[in-house]
């Protein structure tokens, strides 16, 4: 099964993929730092660098030798213009990336299509957008299912809701991915608890401002550890930021799960979210990291024990991506494509479904 991943970011829709066992033959990325990450870590995909709106995807397939054999066309258009967070504008442009998406789908005729973004995508603008897509989907003969999957819900040490959108060519019904973690889950006594963030972290040494280590403190402790360190040997990408007098004394004075509020109040600042300057919580998954996850006054992303916000590395344990997974950029850069990534976990077992779907036509 041959796919194509649009706005493929750092690859970790791709990643999932191709774990899954699909072959992803070629895909697009407008970001310099997010494109370097993703040749590193899959030089085996043509990878189109560049405004989506420039590439003519037909020439490129051919190019590759691979005219008519696209299966699968997936991808999740930057989620600026859908997010509940912000102006929900519907003249914002990047809402017209979906366009591109089914320009591509125009072109490359696939058998499949996934499109994946914000939670909130379903119902922004009353359900504008979204409907919209659907409508160019069916009309484009694809049977469509939308869901609001949880990757938590799958063994993912965070939530992190995002809106899936399945279609099938000629009306064929696709089974989606079955639950496997989480209280009251499922019908099966045999659920596992959800995975938690200190399950994710903890052969991670303790590092301090400015500080960052490349040795593991202990041999994996769980099964988690042990899947996303195979074959590692070397720790990369745990590091902190060095931080002032004031912020040091800021995060030592955060409380066990404690927020902004919790502090005195000459030390808060004049405006804020309640949950910046939050410390995490060791035995729950992680709400959803953003971006910013490495700026303790960002979003809750200050380590449960220690004084400082989460390392790379950390981010990256959160969103399902292996030891192995080498990000290129600032610091800050590195954070962003983290951030931002499909967790390959979900592409994983989104991958299966759309398989057991291919396996069946």
């Amino acid at each position: 099964m041959n796919a194509v991943d649009l706005f493929a970011g750092a690859g970790g829709l791709s990643l999932g993929l191709i774990q899954a066992g699909i072959d992803v033959m070629l895909a697009n990325e407008i970001e310099p730092d997010f494109a370097q990450t993703y040749r590193l870590n899959h030089p085996q995909t043509h990878l189109c660098e560049g405004d989506i709106a420039e590439i003519d995807f037909s020439k490129e397939i051919e190019r590759l030798g691979l005219a008519g054999q696209i299966d699968l066309v997936a991808g999740g258009p930057p989620c600026q213009g859908f997010s509940t967070v912000g102006k929900k504008e519907l003249a914002d442009p990047r809402n017209s990336l979906f366009q591109q998406f089914l320009r591509c789908v125009d072109e490359l005729q696939p058998t499949l299509v996934l499109f994946e973004n914000v939670a909130g995508f379903i119902s922004m603008y009353q359900g504008a957008v979204y409907n919209e897509l659907i409508e160019e989907f069916t009309r484009r003969g694809y049977a469509c299912d939308a869901k609001i999957l949880n990757p938590v819900d799958f063994g993912l040490p965070q939530h992190r809701k995002r809106t899936i959108v399945l279609g099938s060519r000629g009306q064929q019904i696709i089974e989606w991915p079955q639950l496997t973690h989480g209280r009251g889950v499922g019908l099966f006594e045999t659920t596992r608890e959800p995975v938690t963030l200190i399950e994710a972290i903890s052969d991670l040494p303790p590092i301090g401002p400015c500080g960052s280590a490349d040795t593991y403190l202990t041999e994996p402790l769980n099964d988690y550890q042990k899947l996303l360190r195979e074959g590692t040997k070397i720790l990369s990408e745990h590091n902190c930021a060095n931080y002032g007098p004031r912020m040091r004394k800021i995060l030592s004075m955060i409380p066990p799960g404690g927020t902004v509020q919790d502090l005195p109040a000459e030390l808060q600042p004049k405006g804020y979210f309640a949950n910046t300057y939050a410390r995490l919580i060791a035995d729950q998954p992680a709400p959803t990291i953003t971006r910013n996850f490495g700026t303790p006054s960002s979003s809750r992303c200050v380590h449960p024990f220690q004084n400082r916000a989460l390392s790379t590395r950390e981010g990256a344990r959160l969103q399902g991506f292996p030891d192995s997974y080498h990000f290129t950029g600032s610091k800050t850069s590195k954070n962003l494509q983290i951030g931002n990534a499909v967790p390959p976990l979900l592409g994983k077992l989104l991958g299966k479904s759309l398989l057991s779907t291919h396996a069946d036509k």
